[in-house]
Protein backbone atom coordinates (compact mmCIF):
# COMPACT_ATOMS: atom_id res chain seq x y z
CA UNK A 1 0.00 0.00 0.00
CA UNK A 2 1.53 3.19 -0.63
CA UNK A 3 1.99 5.30 1.72
CA UNK A 4 0.79 9.51 1.66
CA UNK A 5 3.34 11.47 1.28
CA UNK A 6 4.06 13.99 4.02
CA UNK A 7 2.00 17.34 4.21
CA UNK A 8 4.44 20.82 4.42
CA UNK A 9 4.44 21.36 8.20
CA UNK A 10 2.10 25.06 9.00
CA UNK A 11 4.59 27.87 9.32
CA UNK A 12 4.13 30.38 11.74
CA UNK A 13 6.23 33.73 11.91
CA UNK A 14 5.89 35.77 15.38
CA UNK A 15 7.14 39.23 14.88
CA UNK A 16 6.35 43.11 16.06
CA UNK A 17 6.76 46.10 14.31
CA UNK A 18 9.93 48.29 14.50
CA UNK A 19 11.74 44.57 14.89
CA UNK A 20 14.27 45.18 12.13
CA UNK A 21 15.57 41.53 12.02
CA UNK A 22 11.53 40.23 11.85
CA UNK A 23 11.72 42.28 8.47
CA UNK A 24 15.26 41.06 7.57
CA UNK A 25 13.81 37.06 8.09
CA UNK A 26 10.06 38.05 6.49
CA UNK A 27 11.55 39.44 3.00
CA UNK A 28 13.96 36.01 3.07
CA UNK A 29 11.82 33.64 3.69
CA UNK A 30 9.09 35.70 1.09
CA UNK A 31 12.32 35.53 -1.55
CA UNK A 32 13.09 31.65 -0.86
CA UNK A 33 9.39 30.79 -1.51
CA UNK A 34 8.42 30.43 2.04
CA UNK A 35 4.60 30.38 2.65
CA UNK A 36 3.94 31.39 6.28
CA UNK A 37 1.34 32.75 8.49
CA UNK A 38 2.49 36.31 10.00
CA UNK A 39 1.26 37.00 13.36
CA UNK A 40 2.20 40.35 14.91
CA UNK A 41 2.72 39.45 19.12
CA UNK A 42 1.97 43.43 19.49
CA UNK A 43 -1.63 42.83 18.21
CA UNK A 44 -2.04 39.27 19.05
CA UNK A 45 -2.28 38.49 22.69
CA UNK A 46 -2.69 34.31 21.97
CA UNK A 47 0.88 35.23 19.99
CA UNK A 48 2.49 37.13 22.81
CA UNK A 49 1.61 34.44 25.15
CA UNK A 50 2.55 31.40 22.96
CA UNK A 51 6.29 33.20 22.12
CA UNK A 52 6.54 33.85 25.91
CA UNK A 53 6.01 30.23 26.06
CA UNK A 54 8.79 29.04 23.62
CA UNK A 55 11.47 31.32 25.08
CA UNK A 56 11.22 31.30 29.07
CA UNK A 57 8.87 34.38 29.29
CA UNK A 58 10.41 36.91 27.00
CA UNK A 59 8.75 38.21 23.94
CA UNK A 60 12.04 37.20 21.80
CA UNK A 61 10.83 38.24 18.22
CA UNK A 62 11.11 36.68 15.59
CA UNK A 63 10.25 33.32 16.97
CA UNK A 64 9.02 30.75 14.22
CA UNK A 65 7.32 27.92 14.65
CA UNK A 66 7.66 25.36 12.48
CA UNK A 67 5.25 21.95 12.45
CA UNK A 68 6.05 21.07 16.32
CA UNK A 69 9.26 22.83 16.43
CA UNK A 70 10.43 26.23 17.73
CA UNK A 71 13.21 28.55 16.33
CA UNK A 72 14.09 31.33 18.22
CA UNK A 73 15.56 34.12 16.07
CA UNK A 74 16.35 31.57 12.98
CA UNK A 75 17.99 32.17 10.02
CA UNK A 76 16.24 31.77 6.41
CA UNK A 77 18.22 28.17 6.05
CA UNK A 78 17.71 27.52 9.61
CA UNK A 79 13.58 27.63 8.59
CA UNK A 80 13.97 26.13 5.39
CA UNK A 81 16.41 23.41 6.69
CA UNK A 82 13.46 22.71 9.66
CA UNK A 83 10.72 22.85 7.09
CA UNK A 84 12.59 19.75 5.25
CA UNK A 85 13.18 17.80 8.87
CA UNK A 86 9.53 17.61 8.37
CA UNK A 87 9.06 16.95 4.41
CA UNK A 88 11.96 15.86 3.10
CA UNK A 89 10.68 16.37 -0.51
CA UNK A 90 9.28 20.21 0.60
CA UNK A 91 11.21 22.78 -2.84
CA UNK A 92 11.01 26.64 -1.89
CA UNK A 93 9.54 28.23 -4.66
CA UNK A 94 12.31 28.76 -7.66
CA UNK A 95 13.69 32.09 -8.05
CA UNK A 96 12.28 32.37 -11.06
CA UNK A 97 8.82 32.12 -9.61
CA UNK A 98 9.35 35.06 -7.27
CA UNK A 99 6.85 36.92 -7.05
CA UNK A 100 6.52 41.02 -8.16
CA UNK A 101 8.64 43.23 -6.32
CA UNK A 102 10.25 40.39 -4.79
CA UNK A 103 14.42 39.56 -5.37
CA UNK A 104 17.08 37.22 -5.58
CA UNK A 105 20.30 38.14 -3.17
CA UNK A 106 22.05 39.41 -6.18
CA UNK A 107 19.14 41.93 -7.15
CA UNK A 108 19.09 42.74 -3.65
CA UNK A 109 22.80 43.99 -3.28
CA UNK A 110 22.15 45.62 -6.77
CA UNK A 111 19.73 47.90 -5.00
CA UNK A 112 21.45 47.81 -1.80
CA UNK A 113 24.45 49.33 -3.79
CA UNK A 114 22.65 51.62 -5.70
CA UNK A 115 20.80 53.50 -3.00
CA UNK A 116 24.63 54.32 -0.86
CA UNK A 117 25.50 55.36 -4.52
CA UNK A 118 22.62 58.01 -4.58
CA UNK A 119 23.32 58.89 -0.72
CA UNK A 120 26.94 59.93 -1.97
CA UNK A 121 25.62 61.98 -4.23
CA UNK A 122 23.26 63.88 -2.19
CA UNK A 123 25.50 64.90 0.43
CA UNK A 124 28.38 65.36 -2.56
CA UNK A 125 25.53 67.70 -3.81
CA UNK A 126 24.59 69.37 -0.53
CA UNK A 127 28.46 70.13 0.07
CA UNK A 128 29.23 71.89 -3.58
CA UNK A 129 26.19 73.86 -2.68
CA UNK A 130 27.67 74.62 0.62
CA UNK A 131 31.11 75.86 -0.37
CA UNK A 132 31.33 75.45 -4.24
CA UNK A 133 35.17 76.86 -4.16
CA UNK A 134 36.16 73.81 -1.89
CA UNK A 135 37.00 70.94 -3.60
CA UNK A 136 35.73 67.67 -2.28
CA UNK A 137 38.11 65.44 -3.98
CA UNK A 138 37.15 62.15 -2.48
CA UNK A 139 33.09 62.77 -3.22
CA UNK A 140 33.41 61.24 -6.99
CA UNK A 141 35.56 57.92 -5.87
CA UNK A 142 33.37 57.41 -3.18
CA UNK A 143 30.86 57.65 -5.49
CA UNK A 144 31.81 55.25 -8.17
CA UNK A 145 33.11 52.62 -5.84
CA UNK A 146 30.16 52.59 -3.41
CA UNK A 147 28.00 50.37 -6.10
CA UNK A 148 30.49 47.46 -6.68
CA UNK A 149 32.08 47.59 -3.31
CA UNK A 150 28.64 46.74 -1.88
CA UNK A 151 28.26 43.93 -4.50
CA UNK A 152 31.54 42.14 -4.26
CA UNK A 153 31.17 42.35 -0.23
CA UNK A 154 27.76 40.00 -0.78
CA UNK A 155 29.57 37.39 -2.96
CA UNK A 156 30.79 34.10 -1.72
CA UNK A 157 34.16 32.37 -3.61
CA UNK A 158 34.04 31.03 -7.02
CA UNK A 159 30.56 32.38 -7.36
CA UNK A 160 31.66 32.66 -11.01
CA UNK A 161 27.87 33.96 -12.01
CA UNK A 162 27.76 36.81 -10.46
CA UNK A 163 30.82 38.76 -11.67
CA UNK A 164 29.10 40.24 -14.07
CA UNK A 165 26.86 41.86 -11.62
CA UNK A 166 29.99 43.23 -10.11
CA UNK A 167 30.91 44.73 -13.51
CA UNK A 168 27.57 45.94 -13.85
CA UNK A 169 27.70 47.74 -10.88
CA UNK A 170 30.93 49.04 -11.40
CA UNK A 171 29.94 50.52 -14.97
CA UNK A 172 26.95 51.92 -13.09
CA UNK A 173 28.94 53.40 -10.57
CA UNK A 174 31.22 55.68 -12.63
CA UNK A 175 28.04 56.33 -15.02
CA UNK A 176 26.36 58.11 -11.88
CA UNK A 177 29.47 59.92 -10.87
CA UNK A 178 30.33 60.97 -14.33
CA UNK A 179 27.50 62.36 -14.85
CA UNK A 180 26.80 64.28 -11.28
CA UNK A 181 30.56 65.54 -12.35
CA UNK A 182 29.31 66.95 -15.50
CA UNK A 183 25.73 68.49 -13.86
CA UNK A 184 27.84 70.01 -11.17
CA UNK A 185 30.30 71.21 -13.33
CA UNK A 186 28.18 72.92 -15.59
CA UNK A 187 26.13 74.36 -12.84
CA UNK A 188 29.39 76.09 -11.46
CA UNK A 189 30.02 74.10 -8.26
CA UNK A 190 33.24 72.90 -9.17
CA UNK A 191 35.28 75.84 -8.92
CA UNK A 192 37.69 74.75 -6.12
CA UNK A 193 41.62 73.53 -6.57
CA UNK A 194 42.68 70.78 -7.87
CA UNK A 195 44.71 68.27 -5.54
CA UNK A 196 48.17 68.55 -7.59
CA UNK A 197 47.26 72.28 -8.21
CA UNK A 198 47.14 71.18 -12.31
CA UNK A 199 44.36 70.19 -14.56
CA UNK A 200 40.99 71.20 -13.74
CA UNK A 201 38.52 70.09 -11.19
CA UNK A 202 36.32 68.14 -13.53
CA UNK A 203 39.32 66.07 -14.85
CA UNK A 204 40.33 65.54 -11.54
CA UNK A 205 36.70 64.37 -10.50
CA UNK A 206 36.60 61.90 -13.36
CA UNK A 207 39.85 60.14 -12.54
CA UNK A 208 39.16 59.71 -9.20
CA UNK A 209 35.90 58.16 -9.75
CA UNK A 210 37.30 56.08 -12.66
CA UNK A 211 40.33 55.04 -9.61
CA UNK A 212 37.37 54.05 -7.44
CA UNK A 213 35.49 52.13 -9.79
CA UNK A 214 37.91 49.96 -11.01
CA UNK A 215 39.63 49.70 -7.70
CA UNK A 216 36.00 48.39 -6.33
CA UNK A 217 35.17 46.51 -8.84
CA UNK A 218 38.62 44.57 -8.92
CA UNK A 219 38.18 43.37 -5.35
CA UNK A 220 35.13 42.21 -6.06
CA UNK A 221 35.82 40.41 -9.23
CA UNK A 222 39.07 39.12 -7.00
CA UNK A 223 35.97 37.43 -4.51
CA UNK A 224 34.75 35.18 -6.50
CA UNK A 225 38.01 33.34 -7.64
CA UNK A 226 39.57 33.43 -3.67
CA UNK A 227 40.38 30.30 -1.73
CA UNK A 228 37.83 29.17 0.74
CA UNK A 229 38.41 28.58 4.21
CA UNK A 230 37.10 25.89 6.05
CA UNK A 231 37.50 26.33 10.12
CA UNK A 232 35.49 24.18 13.09
CA UNK A 233 34.70 25.53 16.28
CA UNK A 234 34.82 23.96 18.99
CA UNK A 235 34.76 23.76 22.58
CA UNK A 236 37.23 21.51 24.34
CA UNK A 237 37.20 18.47 22.31
CA UNK A 238 33.98 18.73 21.07
CA UNK A 239 33.45 20.47 17.17
CA UNK A 240 30.19 21.50 17.22
CA UNK A 241 30.06 23.68 13.98
CA UNK A 242 32.25 23.66 10.72
CA UNK A 243 32.18 25.25 7.11
CA UNK A 244 34.01 25.89 4.22
CA UNK A 245 33.30 28.93 3.22
CA UNK A 246 34.52 30.92 6.67
CA UNK A 247 35.10 34.67 6.43
CA UNK A 248 38.47 35.93 8.05
CA UNK A 249 37.73 39.56 9.26
CA UNK A 250 40.29 41.42 11.95
CA UNK A 251 41.36 37.53 13.31
CA UNK A 252 37.84 35.83 13.69
CA UNK A 253 36.15 33.41 11.37
CA UNK A 254 33.02 33.99 10.73
CA UNK A 255 30.94 31.06 9.78
CA UNK A 256 27.58 31.08 8.05
CA UNK A 257 24.63 30.98 10.59
CA UNK A 258 23.24 28.04 8.88
CA UNK A 259 26.30 26.05 9.15
CA UNK A 260 25.58 25.84 13.37
CA UNK A 261 23.24 22.89 14.13
CA UNK A 262 19.93 24.56 16.13
CA UNK A 263 19.67 24.91 19.06
CA UNK A 264 23.41 26.04 19.76
CA UNK A 265 22.97 29.19 19.57
CA UNK A 266 20.40 31.12 21.88
CA UNK A 267 19.87 35.23 21.80
CA UNK A 268 21.13 37.00 24.49
CA UNK A 269 20.53 40.86 25.76
CA UNK A 270 24.18 42.32 25.31
CA UNK A 271 25.04 44.27 22.26
CA UNK A 272 27.86 45.97 21.40
CA UNK A 273 29.09 48.96 18.54
CA UNK A 274 32.29 48.49 16.08
CA UNK A 275 32.44 52.15 14.26
CA UNK A 276 33.24 50.09 10.58
CA UNK A 277 30.94 47.25 11.53
CA UNK A 278 27.58 48.45 13.03
CA UNK A 279 25.90 46.86 16.00
CA UNK A 280 26.22 43.46 17.21
CA UNK A 281 24.17 41.29 18.57
CA UNK A 282 25.28 38.17 20.97
CA UNK A 283 24.39 34.71 21.45
CA UNK A 284 24.68 32.21 24.22
CA UNK A 285 26.45 29.17 22.93
CA UNK A 286 24.82 25.52 24.04
CA UNK A 287 26.64 22.52 23.92
CA UNK A 288 26.19 19.70 25.26
CA UNK A 289 25.71 20.18 28.88
CA UNK A 290 27.68 23.65 28.66
CA UNK A 291 26.63 27.07 28.51
CA UNK A 292 29.32 30.02 26.92
CA UNK A 293 27.27 33.30 27.32
CA UNK A 294 27.64 35.67 24.63
CA UNK A 295 30.32 33.18 23.31
CA UNK A 296 29.26 34.28 19.10
CA UNK A 297 28.48 37.47 18.08
CA UNK A 298 26.82 38.64 14.92
CA UNK A 299 26.03 41.75 12.22
CA UNK A 300 22.43 41.42 11.17
CA UNK A 301 22.75 45.01 9.48
CA UNK A 302 26.52 45.42 9.36
CA UNK A 303 27.77 48.80 7.49
CA UNK A 304 28.97 49.19 3.96
CA UNK A 305 32.89 48.29 4.84
CA UNK A 306 31.58 45.12 6.38
CA UNK A 307 28.89 43.59 4.47
CA UNK A 308 30.89 40.27 4.08
CA UNK A 309 29.92 39.87 7.53
CA UNK A 310 26.20 39.60 7.31
CA UNK A 311 24.55 36.52 8.17
CA UNK A 312 27.30 35.24 9.47
CA UNK A 313 28.20 34.61 13.11
CA UNK A 314 31.86 34.59 14.95
CA UNK A 315 33.11 33.13 18.42
CA UNK A 316 35.07 33.65 21.58
CA UNK A 317 34.92 33.44 25.18
CA UNK A 318 37.09 30.03 25.32
CA UNK A 319 35.59 28.96 21.56
CA UNK A 320 38.61 27.46 19.52
CA UNK A 321 38.81 28.01 15.82
CA UNK A 322 40.45 25.47 13.75
CA UNK A 323 41.45 26.67 10.23
CA UNK A 324 42.10 23.77 8.02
Amino acid sequence: MTQPAPSTPRVEVMWRPGCPFCSSLRRGLRRAGVVAVEHDIWSSVDAAARVRRATGGDETVPTVFVGQQTLVNPSVNQVVNAIRADDPGYQPTPPGRMGRGETSGAGSSLNAGLVWTLVVAVVWSLLVAWRPTTTWHLAPLLMAAAWPWVVGQDLSASNSTARRGVLVAGGGGLAAASALTATLAFAGRLDGPTWTGGGTPVVEALLFAGAGALAATLLGVMRTVRRTTTASARLGTRSFATSGDVVNVEGNAYFPLDSVPEGVLQPSSTTSVCPWKGVASYYDVHVDEQVIPDGAWTYRHPLPLARRVRGRVAFWNGIEVDRN
